[in-house]
């Protein structure tokens, strides 16, 4: 009688077991009518096909507790998916059929596979595959005969494999191949062979030191090329004779020590390079040339960022009159000279923010009007001296970025053409005042910092546009504080932050002085000492 308690028990077990296991190894449908699957817990692609109908297209299999295998059976059921994502399936065997059974495959996603051989017979013949991914694999290199068992490739990606061989002319027979992706492999010497449609290339985080332009010329439609995070010190001279359709070109993150002029050489002496976006961005660059990009006429976006550039010519930017976006920050920049942005009539973005200037002339951004430049950042800098006419040329600008400089007084001129600014940091100055007149030419401004100066007092807050003003940091006298948070509050105004050092107590806020009102004074400022008074505290 036990035994069979026993028996029944264990019967039932299996029973709820295999109930469980039919409850996760399912398949069910994205969204109704899509014929998009996900498939879970699958292990062997003939498992899948006791799922798979004759009207499925895409098929992802998500797996937690197993990898999936290609197990040498015939997948006649799976013949015609077009669709099919491994990327989530806990690692891929290929098998010795791999994938030759499903012939109508278009997009196939083996990234996150574990693989490390990928072959021609793992595919059909001529097969129809438009798509591959299998980046994020253990694949050591790329062979012609893979390739030309994927003549309909559109789309490539290699990335994030050791693939330090890549056979030559390996992607000479995909003529419809437009993106191909080989970035952050083991590659030290790059032989792309020719294609004659590829549009984007990306070689970049590989250990490429040297690249002759030369090696490029079987590229002819190449529009998009990524060289960044690689170990390139210089730069071929004949890149536009290789590539005369380039319109992104990035070696950022190189040792690239310097730009030379006859780099933006075109396919033709008369003809301009359509090159649209450069980065030059974590190089070592110091000097920029006089005309050094005047050849670039189509250039909208340049990124200088994080070099070690000390000086700029003054007509280094010349003839960048399509220019939108030009960032300079994060250099070792000690002077602007005058006119040197005067001619980006067509910039939007400005970023000189994390140098060294130290003063702005009044002819910086030139004697006409940059109508296009709404952005500007010149925080983080040491300006000391600015001219009051300094940003005359620039009534449409929105945002302006003066903190962390050395400004100790703010002129009504320096903001008077600004009828359209809606954001101002000041912050982190010397600044001890700022007069009522200054204030008033800020009708339009949403948000102002001019936390962390010196100021003990403020004039008459007017800024009907005002939403957001930080004020901490300042040695502000209680009564002048407590005036000015009450009418902050009145008008709904924020200003406080609860994460904050100074709205939590850990930091003063203010001082608090034996007068029975606010001084709004200068020199009875200092007669009393409050500026010291707070630094004490």
């Amino acid at each position: 009688m036990q035994s069979r308690q026993v028996l029944v028990l264990f019967l039932a077990t299996l029973a709820i077991s295999d109930v469980r296991t039919k409850e996760v190894q399912e398949c069910e449908e994205l969204s109704e009518h899509s014929y998009s699957y996900i498939c879970r817990e699958i292990e062997t692609f003939e498992q899948l096909q006791q799922y798979v109908q004759e009207d499925w297209q895409s098929v992802k299999i998500v797996n937690e507790h197993r990898a999936i295998e290609s197990d040498g059976q015939m997948l006649d059921k799976l013949s015609k998916l077009q669709q099919l994502d491994l990327s989530a399936a806990g690692g891929f065997t290929l098998g010795e059929r791999g994938l030759r059974d499903l012939i109508a495959l278009q997009q196939l996603n083996l990234s996150h596979s574990e693989l490390d051989e990928l072959h021609a017979k793992h595919f059909a013949d001529n097969a129809s595959l438009v798509s591959l991914d299998v980046s994020h694999n253990d694949l050591q290199s790329i062979e012609r005969t893979l390739m030309r068992q994927l003549p309909n490739l559109v789309y490539a990606n290699f990335s994030d494999n050791a693939i330090a061989s890549v056979e030559p002319d390996a992607f000479k027979d995909q003529l419809y191949l437009r993106h191909l992706d080989l970035s952050t492999n083991e590659q030290e010497n790059i032989t792309i062979g020719s294609n004659a449609n590829l549009r984007y290339l990306s070689i970049s985080n590989n250990n490429v030191r040297d690249f002759p332009w030369c090696r490029l010329r079987g590229l002819p439609r190449l529009e998009e090329l990524h060289l960044h995070s690689n170990w390139l010190e210089t730069l071929d001279m004949a890149i536009f004779y290789a590539l005369p359709q380039l319109r992104v070109l990035n070696v950022s993150n190189n040792n690239i020590y310097a730009i030379q002029r006859n780099l933006f050489v075109g396919p033709a002496p008369e003809k301009a390079p359509l090159l649209q976006v450069l980065d030059f961005s974590a190089n070592n660059v110091k000097l920029l040339e006089a005309d050094l990009f005047n050849r670039l006429q189509h250039l909208e976006a340049l990124n200088l960022h994080y070099n070690q550039i000390e000086k700029i010519a003054a007509s280094a930017f010349g003839r960048l009159s399509k220019l939108k976006s030009l960032h300079l920050q994060d250099n070792n920049i000690c002077e602007l000279p005058d006119e040197v942005f005067g001619n980006l009539t067509a910039l939007q973005l400005l970023d000189v923010s994390k140098n060294n200037i130290k003063q702005l002339s009044a002819n910086v951004f030139g004697s006409g009007v940059l109508r296009q430049l709404s952005w500007l950042d010149l925080s983080h800098n040491n300006i000391e001296q600015l001219h009051p006419l300094a940003f005359s040329s620039l009534p449409y600008l929105q945002q302006l970025r003066l903190a962390r400089n050395k400004l100790i007084s703010l002129d009504i001129r320096m903001f008077a053409p600004l009828r359209r600014l809606q954001l101002l940091t000041l912050g982190e100055n010397r600044l001890q005042d700022i007069e009522q007149d200054v204030l008033d030419t800020l009708d339009n401004v949403e948000q102002l910092e001019i936390n962390n100066n010196r100021l003990t007092f403020l004039a008459a807050l007017q800024l009907p546009q005002l939403r957001r003003l930080r004020i901490e940091g300042n040695p502000w006298q209680c009564l002048c504080l407590d005036e000015l948070t009450a009418r902050l509050d009145e008008r709904g105004v924020s200003y406080a932050s609860a994460n904050s050092a100074y709205y939590s107590g850990r930091k003063a806020l203010c001082v608090v002085t034996p007068l029975e009102q606010c001084i709004r004074d200068l020199e009875a400022v200092r007669a009393h000492r409050i500026v010291e008074s707070y630094e004490e505290i």
